[in-house]
């Protein structure tokens, strides 16, 4: 059934499946034909001298394919047959017999239901009115001999007699009623929407009086009703679920299982469908919707006015972790719990019934990821119809639709492709139809490699660039030969031969994807080893096959099996099996340059950790209290509070990162290495001789003194130039030049424009000679450029020189003239003689920002440097680039960086591994937290389980490191306990955490309950046991580790129970001299054998 509004044309396809629909409206209703192999209308027949038409059902009944009831504006109901106006008397179409259900009172008919399972049943819902019913359930089985010709098509009367069970009760309706009204209800309501269930004779739902959605149970007279508050103007019911309803109300879409009434299963509005880009119109009401018959699970809906008609799979609702109001952008606030790797939902829901969702969850927290739209049609539409599909497994939506003005177009939506959860390898299974797909994430064959398997490129033979990298390279002080820092270049011997990787997952970029291709085939490569040195590397060289010719059809699937390998997780992935980690940031500044998250600033971030780390931490980080360690030019320049005396007083040891990632820095300083290969902190000149600082230094506090001590011990006998501009914060400024990898001394600047010039960077040469204020230099610079366009900016660079006189119009043209220029040094460069405005030039984005924060702390004053740095690092803060750690440094301000670039970039990896540099080991940070133990998860879904053992050893030496030098207390828990000694009578721990001593200094019971402990099975004595934290006193007192040893430890049997002092249970199974003795528990009766689990 539909309802008509006014006059706009409604459509409604044939119940029995077919290929016929009718559309109506006014005063008019024509039945068409749809001819798929000829992709035409057929127009059949019309009907148009009825009254004006409020609303149309179309009747199931097999027999008469033909027979409508038509709801009039009066409330009075029509039962037509459209194919009788094509038998013609005399040449005269005959408009065919008509039945009419009355009505006492005249008011408007809203709404008409047939009976699917049995025809002869009609629900009519009205307007209210006073003393008369507003639902009115009809028996039309007496109406349809009189609608046909001849009896020839009845049935026999065995067979009318024969009606499905049970049958609709009738009730009492007055002595004056119609014979064949079988039930009335709703006397003061209005009813908007009715539909019998798809298998039921005697169930109807009913949308009364916009507030109520009502089941009304017609087995009886006096019906039993079902009520739910819910705006109801249209209801759908699903054939093939047929406990499945929705309906509509407003702009709110409710999913309901009719046996579980009272509580939706679903509601959905427009704002679900932002994520393809929808925009919720405000005010919005949904005026159709419809199930599809052949399509589990399809909902189609339209709202009024709307341009396009919106498909809906509501069997792929998920449980949204969050409620809406819950949602925080701050992923460390959310409240949902932590899911792991372990508890994801690996396996694609069933197609079942019902909604593959809990019966207990809330519908507002259910969401649904699978909708799609029509094309935007050219007018507004007025309503729809789904077409049914005959084909088993059709990947098509076929819909009907019709605007307002009656024209009627047929439109095809595809499906989108189902995909399961990514494999714990990135396998993407995408199926179609009958057709299924698998895009593999990575090629590796068998296990993928451990740690020391990765090829670690820890050699000085291509130096990291800090800044733009290669030619692009920084200008800075002690430069080798390449133009970089000496200490970036220094080599180190790794404790390990690592072995050569032969292949990498993107050489099968140039595979072709084929479908189960045989083993030989599957490579488009070859392989060709080329030794160096002690290293095989292997080339990959494209070789032109049959399978490899482009053909019809593969850019999709190419096009897919790049999105895939590119994706985050992929590269992730691929940079964990390659090395990409916490104890060699060389490696990782050379590995990242390679991939297309890396050239985001990855790189560019690892290389300036290596350069301020040697400008800032050899031989000590920690100097007059203040720890220099991971600050940024933010914390240079404005400084930061020192560290405690008592911190600074029980600090032993001056390293902040790794020894494996400081050895790359001091490798020119060492002199003699440890058999693994990893220089040891005593075998750095100076290190922990310098670290160790008294409460009584007479400069503690002082930042400037500290400041200037940093400058002094890079080059005592040649420090840096002072800045062009007057400033109380010289030294702040010198240091920060430094960090920026810059240096404006007259030797350096002439080295570095003489290389610029030598690689092509004429302008780039020109533009620091401006900056410098020669002129002339510069413009010698241009005019020796084989560029015949450097010697037209030579030429404008003359006219804008200072001290020329300039016009306003030559100004004006040179504004005009920077705007068009593509190279961004000429722009800065014009842009600073036109306005001499430094912030004008710092605007230019396309530099670099190692190089535009050169400038700012060159020629910017004090206040105007600060408002700038403040504003840089909110800009690339909100835009989440990674580069700004280099002002925030790896401090709680970097964290909010960190966020960001997590929010843009989703690279959970670069965040876990920077912040365990300083978290917890410098503050907490609940974020940091939340990123390493998603990258824990990560690697162990990766099944890459020895990687993240070599992350949580990383993790461990900083921490290790930090209790050294007292940043966390020596009692810190660096990994939660796993097991715990429960007392057997109370259950409590043996060793609570919080018992600094014994509290009864009885040492052999429970703390709990003070019951004794078990007793040894060897020596029959009492077990004790040692709290933790008295024996961890112990050992700061003697400042030995020799008390801990085997004596103290015990020895469980997890499968009987018993146990004992570990010395003697191991005396018992091995002996003295290891030989085995016994081989069964020593417990008398027990033949448990224990020794086969030591």
């Amino acid at each position: 059934m539909v309802a008509t509004a006014q006059a706009e044309k409604q459509i409604l396809w044939d119940p029995r499946s077919q290929s016929k629909f009718v559309v109506g409206g006014g005063s008019q209703i024509s039945l068409y034909e749809w001819a798929p192999e000829q992709s035409g209308i057929r127009h059949l027949s019309s009907r148009g001298d009825l009254s004006f038409v409020k609303c149309f059902a179309w009747s199931p009944d097999p027999v008469v394919d033909d027979l409508f009831a038509v709801g009039l504006v009066t409330g009075r109901v029509e039962l037509i047959r459209l194919e009788a106006t094509r038998v013609a008397r005399n040449n005269v179409l005959s408009s065919g017999p008509v039945t009419t259900l009355p009505v006492r009172n005249s008011r408007s008919c809203n709404t008409l239901a047939f009976c699917q399972a049995d025809p002869n049943y009609l629900a009519v819902g009205l307007d209210k009115v006073r003393g008369d019913p507003s639902l009115i359930i009809w028996d039309v089985q007496s109406c349809v001999s009189t609608l046909l010709p001849s009896k020839a098509g009845l049935p026999s009367n065995d067979a009318v007699i024969t009606r499905p069970q049970p049958r609709i009760a009738k009730a009492d309706v007055g002595p004056r009623a119609d014979s064949r009204m079988l039930q009335q209800h709703a006397p003061t309501e209005v009813v908007s929407a009715l539909s019998f269930l798809p298998q039921s004779t005697c169930l109807l739902l009913a949308g009364m009086s916009f507030r109520w959605f009502r089941l009304f149970d017609l087995r009886s007279p006096t019906s039993a009703t079902t009520n739910v508050a819910s705006k109801v103007s249209g209801i759908a019911t699903n054939v093939i679920d047929p406990h499945q309803v929705a309906c509509c109300g407003d702009g709110t879409v409710t999913i309901w299982d009719i046996r579980k009434l009272p509580q939706p299963l679903l509601t959905f509005t427009d704002k679900d469908a932002v994520a393809d880009g929808e925009r919720p119109r405000p005010g919005s009401v949904v005026q159709h919707i419809e199930f599809s018959s052949t399509r589990r699970g399809m909902l189609a809906v339209m709202e009024k006015d709307s341009t396009y008609v919106r498909f809906w799979d509501i069997r792929s609702a998920n449980a949204a972790d969050t409620l809406e109001g819950e949602r925080s952008r701050d992923s460390s606030q959310s409240r949902a719990p932590r899911r792991s790797w372990t508890n994801l939902p690996w396996t694609a829901s069933g197609s079942g019934a019902g909604i593959g969702i809990s019966e207990f969850q809330d519908p507002s927290s259910v969401v649904l990821a699978d909708t799609r739209k029509t094309k935007i049609f050219g007018r507004s539409l007025a309503s729809f119809a789904l077409v049914p599909d005959a084909r088993p497994f059709s990947v098509t939506s076929q819909i009907m639709v019709v605007n307002k003005e009656g024209d009627l177009e047929l439109h095809v939506v595809h499906d989108t492709p189902k995909h399961s959860t990514w494999s714990s390898r990135g396998d993407l299974v995408i199926g179609a139809g009958l057709s299924c797909r698998i895009f593999p994430g990575s090629q590796d064959e068998g296990n993928p490699s451990h740690p020391w398997d990765a090829s670690i490129d820890q050699t000085g033979d291509e130096p990291i660039p800090f800044g733009n990298g290669g030619a692009d390279s920084s200008l800075v002080s002690k430069r080798d030969a390449d133009g970089l820092p000496t200490l970036l270049t220094a080599r180190f011997a790794d404790r390990r031969q690592y072995k050569p990787r032969l292949y990498s997952p993107a050489s099968f970029r140039h595979f072709q994807l084929e479908a189960s291709p045989a083993r030989g085939e599957r490579s488009a490569e070859r392989l060709f080893q080329r030794h160096v040195g002690d290293r095989v590397e292997l080339q990959a060289q494209h070789v032109p096959t049959e399978k490899s010719i482009p053909r019809n059809g593969r850019g999709t699937s190419r096009a897919i099996q790049q999105v895939i390998e590119d994706d985050i997780s992929m590269v992730m992935r691929t940079r964990a099996i390659r090395g990409y980690g916490i104890t060699n940031a060389v490696h990782n500044a050379k590995l990242t340059r390679t991939d297309p998250f890396g050239r985001g600033g990855i790189s560019e971030i690892w290389a300036w950790i290596l350069h301020s780390q040697g400008l800032l931490c050899f031989p000590t980080p920690r100097i007059h209290g203040y720890d220099f360690s991971n600050q940024g030019l933010q914390g240079i320049w404005h400084g930061f509070p020192p560290l405690p005396r008592a911190t600074v007083a029980r600090s032993k040891s001056t390293i902040s990162l790794p020894v494996d990632l400081l050895s790359t820095s001091f490798e020119a300083a060492t002199t003699d290495t440890n058999s693994s290969g990893t220089p040891s902190p005593t075998d750095i000149p100076g290190l922990l001789a310098t670290s160790s600082q008294s409460t009584e230094d007479v400069f503690y506090g002082d930042f400037d003194a500290a400041v200037g001590l940093l400058l002094s011990r890079q080059n005592p006998a040649r420090l840096p130039p002072s800045p062009s501009i007057r400033t109380k914060k010289t030294k702040q400024r010198q240091l920060a030049l430094q960090l920026c990898g810059w240096s404006l001394a007259d030797e350096d600047l002439s080295s570095a424009i003489k290389k610029w010039e030598r690689e092509g960077q004429c302008t780039r040469a020109a533009c620091w000679l401006v900056f410098t204020k020669q002129y002339a230099e510069a413009r010698e610079v241009l005019m020796r450029s084989e560029d015949k366009t450097h010697h037209l900016v030579a030429g404008t660079l003359q006219a804008l020189v200072p001290g020329e006189s300039k016009s306003s119009e030559m100004r004006e043209l040179s504004e005009r003239l920077t705007i068009g220029l593509p190279d961004p040094y000429v722009r800065a460069m014009l842009t600073q003689l036109i306005s001499k405005d430094w912030f004008d030039v710092l605007e230019e984005e396309a530099l670099s920002l190692h190089e535009r924060l050169a400038i700012a702390f060159q020629f910017l004053e004090d206040k105007a440097l600060s408002s700038y740095l403040h504003r840089t690092v909110e800009h690339l803060s909100s835009r989440g680039v990674i580069e700004g750690l280099v002002i925030t440094g790896l401090t709680p301000d970097g964290m909010n960086i960190l966020q960001n670039y997590v929010d843009h970039t989703g690279d959970v990896q670069t965040a876990a591994i920077l912040s365990s540099y300083v978290c917890p080991a410098r503050f907490q940070d609940p974020r940091a937290e939340r990123w390493q133990e998603a990258y824990r998860d990560l690697l162990d879904g990766f099944k890459l389980f020895h990687h993240r053992v070599n992350f949580d050893i990383g993790r461990g030496q900083i921490l290790q490191e930090a209790v050294r030098n007292g940043d966390l207390p020596s009692t810190y828990e660096w990994v939660p306990r796993h097991i715990l000694i429960r007392c057997n009578y109370c259950s409590k721990p043996t060793n609570p955490s919080n018992t600094v001593a014994p509290s009864n200094n009885r040492v052999t019971t429970c703390p709990g309950c003070d019951r004794a402990l078990p007793r040894c099975c060897v020596c029959l004595m009492t077990l004790r046991i040692v709290p933790d934290a008295s024996r961890d006193a112990d050992l700061l007192k003697s400042r030995s580790a020799s008390k801990d040893t085997i004596e103290d430890a015990i020895i469980i049997c997890q499968t009987c129970r018993h146990g004992g002092h570990a010395s003697h249970i191991l005396a018992w199974f091995f002996g003295e001299e290891g030989a085995g003795l016994h081989g069964i528990c020593p417990v008398a009766e027990c033949n448990c054998r224990c020794g086969d689990e030591l």
